[in-house]
């Protein structure tokens, strides 16, 4: 059974709804940016979801799904990229940087979900490596049995009135020694889970890292 196929499948063990995306490279009333460039895109194997020019890159940029939760993730090629097991994203803002700000800097969200059967999240985690200048890029370091660290570990819980209770997996640049960044990297790891039968998130079905969205949360204007 595909991952499609098994979202749908518990989507309709939970009588999910549809949601739209808000794509809008600046948000003013949530003072967040979105991304709208994709400097760089290398599909991986397997599962290719959204990533026909009819949805992408518009299914990534903007703002993440609202009406979301744990039970409910996004599947529709129209919302997510599939990256494919290996698979790999550099994205970044035209007109800004993050920066070393207050906290966590920046947002990234994969349609990770609960799964109803057997009460586990189904994760497909993304290393992320930032960069100044596109070519030097500096990784976040994860764990590599629970993958905290990495991207595709929390389900999206959209919340305008409170970023810091919306889901994905926030990234703070203070923890690598960086002031500003401009491109961001996310790598699929997949495989090291479907490697490894022992891994706690282990299950045959895994196909890579779905992007939804990424926000800025620190950031300032290019000069």
């Amino acid at each position: 059974m595909k991952k499609t196929e098994y979202i749908a499948f518990c989507l309709l063990l939970l009588l999910a709804i549809s949601c739209s995306d808000n794509i809008s490279p600046r948000n003013d009333t949530l003072r967040v940016i979105t991304i709208d460039t994709v400097y760089s895109f290398y599909p991986g194997e397997g599962q290719n979801a959204g990533q026909d020019s009819q949805y992408y890159p518009k299914n990534i940029f903007g703002l993440p799904g609202n009406n979301l939760d744990e039970t409910i993730p996004f599947n529709s090629p129209e919302q997510i990229l599939s990256l494919g097991l290996g698979g790999e994203i550099t994205v970044g803002f035209k007109n800004y940087k993050i920066i070393n700000g207050d906290g966590d800097d920046f947002i990234v969200f994969e349609n990770v979900f609960l799964n109803p059967i057997n009460g586990k999240y189904f994760i497909e985690p993304a290393e992320v490596s930032v960069s100044k200048d596109g070519i030097n890029f500096i990784k976040f370091p994860y764990d590599t049995i629970n993958f905290i660290g990495c991207a595709g570990l929390h389900p999206t819980l959209w919340n305008s009135r409170n970023i810091q209770n919306s889901g994905g997996d926030k990234f703070d640049l203070n923890s690598i020694g960086l002031d500003y960044i401009t491109h961001i990297k996310i790598r699929d790891i997949s495989r090291e889970i479907l490697q490894n039968p022992k891994n706690p998130y282990y299950d045959p079905i895994i196909s890579g890292f779905d992007l939804d969205a990424v926000i800025g949360i620190n950031y300032e204007r290019l000069q």
